[in-house]
């Protein structure tokens, strides 16, 4: 979270900054990369200026997987007012999120992750938490809203938003940890995507 001087007005363009810097070395360099000197000196701003607002190199990589779960999980933000509307928003969620996790970047970020063998267990945990956990759980309180809202049937929504980003993500996370290539190139990932939220909604279905 970010922290400000009684009397000194937020700088949203040194947060954008920093945020970027961050993200930049994260998925091109790995965790370890990410350090208070590398993002201040990539962000162009001072020490005192990144420290004022982050305490130390855990809290910004906090901030960094957060800031990625709420882009990432931003068509949740609204309930759906049918059920055309839902689908719509999971199949765009589905193609964002199917993109960016077979993305060049995440790959090389997967990698680099499974490599930091002198990453505390506590960081990991850290990124886990703020990054897929964070938006599992956007989901699932999206997902709870709708089944309030009489469009599908979902008791357990935590459950049902992580049987979800399953179907979408199949075996293609265990190929990129074994450096297998990807069979599906943009129009088979959007139909498989299109199916995953089809079957998903068969699923939920009211009775």
């Amino acid at each position: 979270m970010v922290k400000t001087s009684p009397g000194r007005p937020i700088d949203v363009n040194k947060d954008r900054d920093i945020l970027a810097a961050g993200r930049a070395l994260l998925f091109e360099h790995g965790p370890q990369a990410v350090t208070m000197e590398a993002v201040a000196r990539t962000a162009g701003v001072a020490k005192p200026t990144l420290y004022r607002r982050y305490a130390n190199r855990d809290e910004l990589l906090a901030a960094v997987a957060m800031n990625e779960s709420e882009s990432m999980a931003g068509r949740f933000s609204m309930t759906p007012g049918n059920i055309d509307d839902l689908r719509q928003a999971l199949v765009d969620f589905g193609c964002d999120l199917t993109r960016f996790l077979l993305s060049r970047e995440h790959i090389r970020f997967i990698h680099a992750l499974g490599a930091s063998t002198g990453l505390p267990q506590e960081s990991r945990e850290s990124i886990f938490r703020h990054g897929p956990l964070a938006t599992r759980d956007r989901l699932a309180d999206w997902l709870g809203k709708a089944a309030g809202a009489g469009l599908l049937r979902c008791p357990h929504p935590a459950g049902s938003a992580e049987k979800f980003l399953g179907m979408l993500m199949g075996l293609d996370l265990v190929r990129t940890l074994y450096h297998v290539p990807m069979p599906r190139d943009v129009g088979a990932l959007n139909a498989h995507v299109q199916t995953s939220v089809d079957d998903f909604l068969a699923l939920h279905r009211r009775v």
